[in-house]
């Protein structure tokens, strides 16, 4: 803290009352402050953390089982061998679970916007964004994150791909845009909320989309459910896209084969655009409280 004036300093600054410097806080300070508040109240209660996560290990289990049963009696999906599909899970799933650990408190935007709990985050010097973040964490991401772990060390193993130095930072850099992309989609939706004041069930809809048809290569849905996939909800940008550049099989794609490396843009591009959208929309606020 600033120590005041010395006696008899000369000038204006003198005469006026001693005031203590402020120091401004960056926006990604101000978030891990949030997170971290955020985070040790989910784990004073470690009963329902562990209970949580392995709910969502047990949710998104059954899906890998799923596709497991599958891969068994067809050995093939798509052409894909059970190696590239269990590359093709776990990099999703990752990805996933880059989007819900940091930005995954976006769910609470109706409960926020409808119960008034908005005007709060108003009236603090941080972004209304940056609270929402940091709301409420919800301890199932981190199953996400622990079974996407896993099934990645299990799938590099299994999957046909020669684990160069460029292979990892491709797939490590698929990985985190693939999050931003899912988490840009989400903040889109979440915008609607300002003027629909309810987008849950959209939101689940979308993310429901992402679990079910993200494990499969987009050919097994034909030509317009892949251009589908593609450009009208882009989950091929999640996880598909770089899956095929690692795996030498983009010749199978409907894109030129530079496209396989084009999520590596696209998603810090989705994720710009919908954090642009929420805050566009989040002027059209209108607190319940009137």
């Amino acid at each position: 803290m600033a120590e005041p004036p010395a006696d008899g300093a000369a000038g204006t600054a003198a005469r006026e009352p001693w005031r203590p410097q402020l120091r401004e806080v960056s926006p990604l300070r101000a978030w891990w402050v949030l997170m971290a508040t955020s985070l040790r109240v989910v784990f004073a209660y470690r009963s329902n953390l562990l209970n949580t996560a392995l709910g969502s290990v047990a949710l998104q289990g059954s899906q890998l089982l799923f596709v497991g049963v599958l891969l068994h009696r067809f050995e093939q999906v798509g052409g894909w061998g059970f190696g590239e599909v269990a590359l093709l899970f776990a990099m999703r799933l990752c990805a996933h679970a880059v989007c819900t650990v940091p930005f995954g408190q976006h769910s609470a935007i109706d409960f926020l916007i409808n119960e008034g709990d908005y005007d709060r985050l108003l009236l603090r010097p941080v972004s209304p964004f940056l609270q929402m973040l940091a709301w409420r964490f919800n301890p199932g991401s981190l199953g996400d994150l622990s079974l996407g772990v896993v099934v990645l060390v299990v799938a590099a193993r299994l999957a046909p791909v020669e684990w160069t130095a460029g292979a990892v930072v491709l797939l490590v850099l698929a990985i985190l845009a693939g999050g931003l992309v899912e988490a840009g989609v989400q903040f889109a939706l979440s915008s609607l909320s300002f003027r629909l004041r309810a987008t849950w069930s959209l939101k689940v809809t979308v993310d429901t989309t992402f679990a079910d048809f993200g494990p499969y290569p987009l050919g097994v849905f034909g030509t317009v459910g892949s251009l589908a996939l593609t450009f009208v909800l882009p989950l091929a940008f999640i996880a598909y896209l770089p899956a095929t550049a690692l795996l030498g099989r983009t010749d199978e794609l409907l894109l030129p084969a530079w496209a396989a490396y084009s999520s590596l843009l696209v998603g810090p591009l989705v994720f710009w655009g919908g954090y642009r959208a929420f805050v566009h929309q989040s002027r059209h606020y209108d607190s319940p409280a009137g």
